[in-house]
């Protein structure tokens, strides 16, 4: 195999399908990174059997082949290499990155035969959804996502395709916190609900560039499929049945206030400040006097914070876990935010003050 191509689109490639590799493999073929040239393209492949990432380039083919080099070594090697172009030139055992006049990197091959196949999903797409409506979704669903947990659903965050309503709903949820979005589709093709992996949220996302465009989605044998402009991801879905969030999240509360978001995102920041050195992490809210005070404290001092709220129906003390609080107030973009309570030890749901299409739920934790 020989080809000849723009070494920062080399760089851009291998450092999008890198993340696709398994860091620590039982079979060290899924470490690697193939490479397949024909005709004037370049295709770089990735899989740890969980994910396929699968990244194109245009290059100046001489010679068509295949081969799998060392992953995490090819990766750091080209995103060190300088020079305007590359070639690249490899035999069943060996590959040489030739990068200017006198400089070259030369790698081992793995077994290309023992690659695994790829994922090949169907070209319909099961729903088209506007791309900066999808990364909103996931931007606000990853906090809320499992990362350790007993119950392997929570290590994803549901998909609620409706097709009646022409909408995608979201939700994600950790036992201690829930955050629920709901996003109009461009196109939906039936009812289906599946629930896509944290990793594989994290992906789509970093794939996601223009906010304008539209993005299909393919759902097809228990694996989902998203393509960005020359990039495609395929996950495989977590299977199972997701928790029924309807009968978590609470229709009536005793209270509310309304707050400006900035600053009280930025008083929660500070008062976490001190939370961070107490393994309880705790912080507390209470409302007098049209404020919202935020108070922590521990052994090594005490953090006390007030900002204007507008408060409607019964005062208030109720206590968080910091991170929990200032996770969910992180990721909303309206001016100002509203906590709906019932009780200290009730839930509390945060919500846009003006309504919208998201919410979340986060749980107190008892004082004293």
């Amino acid at each position: 195999m020989k080809f000849i191509c723009e070494a920062e689109d080399l760089k851009a490639a291998v450092a999008i399908v890198a993340h696709g590799t398994s860091a620590k493999s039982l079979n060290p073929i899924l470490e690697g990174i193939k490479i397949i040239a024909e005709k004037d393209t370049v295709t770089f492949l990735a899989t740890d059997l969980e994910i396929y990432l699968r990244k194109t380039i245009r290059a100046d083919v001489k010679q068509d082949g295949a081969a799998v080099l060392p992953g995490k070594l090819f990766g750091e090697y080209i995103a060190k290499v300088s020079g305007n172009q590359i070639i690249f030139t490899s035999t069943d055992t060996t590959a040489v990155i030739e990068h200017g006049e006198g400089n070259d990197g030369k790698f081992s091959c793995l077994p290309v035969t023992e690659y695994p196949d790829l994922v090949n999903l169907a070209t319909k797409p099961t729903l088209a959804i506007k791309s900066g409506d999808l990364k909103e979704i996931i931007t606000k669903a990853l906090p809320f996502t499992a990362m350790d947990n007993a119950r392997p659903v929570l290590r994803g965050a549901l998909f609620e395709i409706n097709a009646d309503s022409n909408t995608l709903t979201a939700v994600a949820l950790d036992g201690f916190r829930l955050a629920k979005i709901e996003k109009p589709l461009i196109r939906p093709t039936g009812n289906s609900k599946i629930i896509i992996p944290l990793r594989a949220l994290e992906e789509m996302r970093r794939m996601i560039i223009d906010e304008k465009e539209e993005i299909n989605l393919v759902v097809e044998n228990k694996f989902v499929q998203i393509a960005v402009g020359s990039t495609t991801l395929a996950s495989r879905l977590i299977d199972g049945d997701f928790v029924n969030y309807k009968q978590i999240i609470p229709h009536e509360f005793n209270g509310s206030v309304v707050v400006e978001t900035a600053p009280l995102l930025a008083a929660v920041g500070r008062a976490g400040l001190l939370t961070g050195s107490n393994k309880i992490n705790v912080l507390t809210l209470s409302t007098a006097n049209k404020c919202l005070e935020i108070n922590a404290n521990n052994d090594l001092g005490k953090i006390n914070e007030r900002v204007a709220a507008n408060l409607d129906g019964q005062d208030i003390k109720i206590a968080f876990n910091a991170k929990y609080l200032f996770d969910a107030l992180n990721t909303i973009t309206d001016p100002f935010v509203k906590l709906a309570y019932t009780a200290p030890l009730a839930p509390c749901v945060i919500t846009s003050a003006k309504g919208g299409d998201y919410l979340f739920l986060v749980l107190p934790v008892r004082l004293g």
